[in-house]
């Protein structure tokens, strides 16, 4: 995918330039934006870009004095230039120094501009500067290239791989070759630090192979690949090529005190396919969760992905857990996390593992959340907790990880439960004096200083029944006893706190078996009898 830098100094018009071309289906990304020349040769100089489009007239530097000084580092830099018809005046002098094509702003349409970078991308392959190249990647700058290395990683379009294969001229007699994607586990240095470290220790390792027996740079994420040729390499099989990847762990870890694992995919022998090896290597990385780290784990060898078919869904029981934690059962608790883990281990899919981990730390501070008064002490909670847990190397220290913080948090909710108990018997001895009043379950547990959620759980532990049906009881039970009275019965709705007549009706036949009304006979027969 090539690379595009826009300069305009108007962001709204920078805005409608990205916004109008679909730039994936031009084989097209935008890798920076400035509102002057000054701003984009900056840009320029620390990550080339195939494309320039610069507008002309700006501040501080134009886009003349822009096209300029780019023609002196990158002569075959493709550029647009973009104008108002008021000034082509300008745009010859900008012709004169190369550019590929010019547009007047008030005529730019999606569809021509489009077809304008089309045109200008077709051109990187056609014109004579390239074909008068010998050897392309001998004149490409090592980062420019290493950039395009790290596309062709991430590539999934085959015919975007084929043109970055291309425009690179990556032989394909030096394949075949392995993808080796290294991930730290703990290290103190800088990820810069860390790179180069890696780097030194696979020069050590390969002192005796051949120089272009391998190929080492960071993809986007910061992580550390290396292209491995097997060809240039004095060792063979997969087993002794293991053994000296093994030397490189040891040397990262004894030397620079560096803990790594190195996911090895399987052989390439074509370029296109170095996205999918890529790939490979990653999940073979990410096998460390069930096998342990420090190692080089080959994919179809020690990783052997489950078919998806033969998978049962493993669900998390947000509700169960959210009951056993109120009912204070860490046994229960322990028992059901520890099955959740072991279909997890089963599994063997580090990706589940993060879904499942993620949904289990959401409940975790969601309920932490319920039962603390400082919010504030939450949000740093549930920051030590995110980093905690992304530290963990293995699905049995996630598994241990999960057992303590639940059993400490029901810990915590067994020692708030006695002090908060008071509050409850406040919130009940509330209801009985003011039950015609509007009591909702946020006023009445504002009233008690616990929150909502928690309150609700609190009450029903302590009362046997909920909020809700608590009050609803005390109200009806006060209506039984005003319809002794000759009160109508619309009125006595309205004195215990439920003014709709025909809700309260129903709500008095649902805990009495019998309407108002009737009631109010039932009662006065069993006075004359």
């Amino acid at each position: 995918m090539f690379r595009v830098v826009i300069v305009e100094d108007e962001y709204i018009v920078r805005f409608g330039i990205r916004s109008m071309i679909d730039w994936d289906k031009l084989g097209l990304s935008v890798s920076g934006e400035a509102a002057n020349g000054q701003e984009a040769l900056t840009l320029i100089r620390e990550n080339p870009p195939d494309i320039l489009i610069t507008d002309i007239k700006m501040p501080i530097m134009d886009g003349i004095t822009l096209i300029t000084e780019v023609r002196k580092s990158y002569p075959h830099m493709k550029i647009v230039i973009l104008s108002n018809l008021e000034d082509f005046h300008y745009a010859k002098e900008a012709i004169r120094n190369g550019v590929s094509e010019y547009m007047i702003k008030s005529d730019m349409m999606p569809r021509d501009f489009e077809e304008t970078l089309q045109r200008v991308r077709e051109s990187i392959f056609t014109t004579s500067p390239v074909r008068e190249q010998k050897d392309l990647v001998s004149e490409v700058e090592p980062l420019v290239k290493e950039k395009r290395m790290i596309e062709l990683l991430e590539e999934t379009n085959p015919a975007r791989s084929q043109e970055i294969v291309a425009s690179l001229r990556l032989s394909e007699a030096k394949l075949p070759l392995y993808v080796l994607h290294i991930v730290k586990n703990a290290w103190t240095q800088s990820v810069e630090e860390g790179q180069a470290l890696i780097r030194k220790a696979f020069a050590k390792v390969m002192a005796n192979s051949s120089e272009d027996a391998y190929e080492a740079f960071p993809d986007r994420q910061g992580e550390m690949n290396v292209l491995l040729y097997a060809r240039g390499m004095k060792v063979e099989g997969m087993a002794e090529r293991k053994a000296w990847l093994q030397a490189v762990l040891h040397d990262l870890k004894e030397s620079y005190a560096m803990s790594c694992t190195i996911g090895v995919s399987k052989s390439v022998s074509h370029w296109a396919n170095l996205h999918q090896a890529y790939e490979q290597a990653k999940a073979a990385a990410k096998y460390k969760m069930f096998i342990g780290p420090e190692r080089a784990i080959l994919y179809g060898v020690d990783y052997i992905p489950l078919s998806s078919q033969l998978a049962d869904n493993i669900k998390v029981s947000t509700t169960h857990i959210h009951a056993m934690v109120y009912a204070f059962q860490t046994k229960e608790l322990h028992v059901y996390l520890e099955d959740i883990f072991e279909q997890l281990t089963a599994r063997k899919d580090y990706d589940l593992v993060e879904i499942i981990s993620l949904e289990l730390l959401i409940l975790l501070t969601t309920l932490w959340s319920e039962v603390a008064s400082d919010q504030q002490s939450i949000l740093q909670l549930k920051k030590q907790y995110y980093e905690q847990l992304s530290k963990l190397e293995t699905i049995q220290m996630s598994k241990a990880w999960f057992l303590q913080a639940f059993e400490e948090l029901v810990r915590h909710m067994i020692g708030v439960y006695h002090s908060d108990r008071n509050g409850i018997i406040k919130a009940a001895q509330y209801i009985g004096q003011y039950y015609q009043q509007e009591i909702s379950l946020q006023s009445i547990s504002s009233l008690v200083h616990l929150s909502k959620n928690y309150f609700a759980n609190l009450f029903k532990k302590e009362m046997g029944e909920s909020f809700l049906e608590y009050l609803t009881r005390i109200r009806i039970e006060k209506a039984m006893s005003l319809l002794t009275s000759e009160l109508k019965t619309a009125d006595i709705g309205h004195l215990v706190g439920i003014p709709d007549p025909k809700y309260f009706s129903k709500v008095f036949k649902k805990i009495t078996g019998l309407s108002p009304s009737e009631y109010r006979v039932r009662v006065k027969e069993d006075k004359s009898t």
